[in-house]
């Protein structure tokens, strides 16, 4: 038969996880100059700090203000005598870095946020060298935020590695590291970084993110690493539920080389459940299953892409006396002593919806020996299994037909991806 396969393509695979705000992420950072209030060390002189204490005053007053405007006309108070401070001569790295971090406040703060102009500011508390111990952590996750945001991705990256030898990242740190490295054609890095994430995750009992695995998945495709690229592909199979993304995996699995006719029916099979049938696979599938007996399913497969003509009209008469075969069928498998009979006849009973019958039959066509393909017939046992709601029975006979090192294997293994998922 001429058949439909999609190839697969590394370049063909998903896009870049899409980029996210973070600004929602950023709020009040604390007392600002409040150290120009206390005794403490180090010290603020009365130049610096007499008007940054003025500018709390009216930073103060926005709680109290009656609409977008007050606030405005508070903070643009409030920035004046920011200004003047800064514009005193010789200022220590520490109040060099309490005035950024005012301009900082002031910027993302105010009714209408400048988070250039906050990125700018974030970068200067770095820069000047001057913030405590107890703040760098909190300096480093902002500034890296804002830069990622102002697509400053170096600079991002650079926060980035600083932060992470002061405290481990959270999700969204992780995600942002692994995208400004992806977003520089790092992608080495962007990977090692995903794989970092994915391995938190996994220790902590928990599911990556598919952010997270998309762009590991990307990262070696650009790598040109085609088996890190599947591997992550399958990862991701495992927890969404995108046809994109079974998709590509389809895409994949339909590629590989040696493929039996049945063997591509189990794929079809399992592209039908995962919403990823093209056009023309209807047709290639409805074919395969009236070469097999199997007329039943292959009018449903017409009907659903709304395929008429001579296929179908092939289907409906064969169908019409199909059913009254099986007993017939079961008869002569029950003469057999391998068990080819008994195989077919179970998956045409899964046809008809006997799934009981079905799954019995299997069992003791596979319990004979004797097959052509025992393990094409063991993802079929594992297709009707999961079809009766016994997912558990189905994903130990998927990981089972998915330990051949064969064509046959390689259909089992993606059912084992999808199985895995469904339960």
């Amino acid at each position: 038969m001429t058949r439909f396969i999609r190839r697969g393509a590394m370049a063909a695979l998903l896009s870049t996880a899409s980029a996210f705000a973070v600004t929602t992420l950023i709020g009040g950072h604390g007392a600002l100059a409040a150290a120009a209030k206390k005794d403490d060390t180090p010290k603020i002189s009365n130049a610096v700090g007499k008007p940054l204490n003025e500018a709390i005053k009216f930073t103060d007053a926005v709680k109290t203000a009656k609409n977008d405007a007050e606030k405005a006309k508070d903070f643009s108070d409030a920035l004046d005598k920011v200004k003047e401070a800064d514009a005193v001569k010789d200022k220590t790295p520490y109040e060099d870095y309490q005035v950024a971090k005012f301009l900082g406040y002031i910027a993302i703060n105010q009714p209408m946020p400048d988070y250039a102009a906050a990125a700018a500011a974030y970068n200067r508390q770095v820069a000047s060298g001057g913030a405590p111990d107890a703040e760098k952590a909190g300096v480093y996750k902002v500034a890296m935020r804002l830069n990622y945001q102002e697509k400053s991705f170096p600079e991002a990256i650079k926060d980035g590695v600083a932060l992470q030898m002061l405290e481990p990242f959270d999700d969204t740190e992780y995600l942002v590291m692994i995208q400004s490295y992806y977003s520089t054609d790092d992608f080495t890095n962007a990977a090692d970084m995903a794989k970092k994430e994915i391995a938190a995750k996994t220790a902590s009992g928990m599911k990556p993110s598919e952010d997270v695995l998309g762009l590991l998945l990307n990262s070696q495709i650009k790598s040109k690493n085609e088996a890190g690229a599947r591997e992550a592909l399958d990862q991701l199979a495992m927890i969404s539920t995108k046809p994109d993304v079974w998709g590509q995996e389809m895409d994949f699995a339909l590629g590989t080389k040696g493929m039996t006719d049945h063997q591509l029916l189990n794929l079809y099979r399992l592209s039908v459940l995962t919403g990823t049938m093209k056009d023309t696979d209807f047709a290639a599938m409805a074919t395969i299953d009236l070469q097999n007996g199997l007329p039943k399913e292959a009018i449903a497969i017409l009907t659903k892409g709304n395929k008429t003509g001579d296929l179908l009209t092939q289907a409906n008469q064969l169908a019409a006396r199909d059913e009254q075969t099986l007993p017939a069928l079961a008869a002569e498998a029950a003469k057999h002593m391998d068990g080819e009979v008994d195989v077919k006849l179970g998956e045409s009973y899964y046809t008809y919806g006997r799934f009981d019958d079905a799954i019995a039959a299997l069992q003791k066509g596979i319990q004979k020996g004797g097959l052509k393909d025992a393990t094409d017939a063991e993802t079929t046992l594992g297709i009707v299994l999961l079809a009766a709601g016994k997912k558990d029975q189905a994903v130990a006979e998927f990981d089972k037909a998915a330990a051949a090192q064969s064509a046959a294997g390689q259909v089992a293994h993606v059912w084992t991806l999808y199985g895995k998922r469904s339960a």
